[in-house]
């Protein structure tokens, strides 16, 4: 694991470790506003060596007084000013997203299936995801024409290929053997 996403995960594990389970959802949702109104410009000012801390903590002082967020929130990204860890934020809101996932019982699963999926289909798939890994799951779908039909389930480290191109493949494999 890079060592910015090592130290972007102990910021957002002690965020998570003093937030009750009702603010969880809630703080993760202003961490990514806030990713979203802080630009790649701006990323790479907080990251630069060149740029006073003084300075990076005014600008991220300015753009919070323009929303309204929890104060946890608040304290955990002016420490990271004062610490010139701002340059982690996208690392930062990402690992704080897995971790408020993880503490509510959420798995997210992306879908590419070949052609559109009916929701029936989609609440079998999403019913056995959640029976195989024992947490809520949340779904996004993609189309992929390539897979000339069938689906790939990608859940965290695990992938279940449905695809007819895959199984053509690999018939094309044994028949070569």
């Amino acid at each position: 694991m890079r060592l910015e996403v090592r130290v972007a995960r102990r910021y957002a594990k002690a965020l998570v470790d003093v937030l009750p389970e009702e603010k969880l959802e809630k703080v993760l949702e202003e961490a990514k506003t806030i990713n979203q109104l802080i630009d790649d410009r701006a990323i790479r000012y907080f990251k630069s060596p060149v740029v006073a801390v003084e300075k990076k903590k005014a600008l991220i002082e300015q753009i919070l007084s323009k929303v309204e967020i929890t104060e946890e929130l608040k304290r955990v990204l002016l420490l990271m000013a004062e610490k010139n860890r701002l340059g982690i934020l996208r690392e930062f809101v990402s690992e704080l997203e897995s971790l408020v996932d993880a503490r509510l019982g959420i798995v997210k699963a992306e879908i590419t299936s070949a052609t559109e999926l009916d929701d029936d289909t989609l609440e079998k798939i999403k019913a056995k995801i959640e029976e195989l890994f024992g947490k809520k799951a949340e779904i996004s779908v993609s189309l992929d024409p390539s897979l000339i039909g069938g689906f790939i389930v990608k859940v965290a480290d695990k992938i279940i290929d449905a695809s007819i191109k895959t199984q053509l493949e690999n018939l094309k494999k044994v028949i070569a053997d």
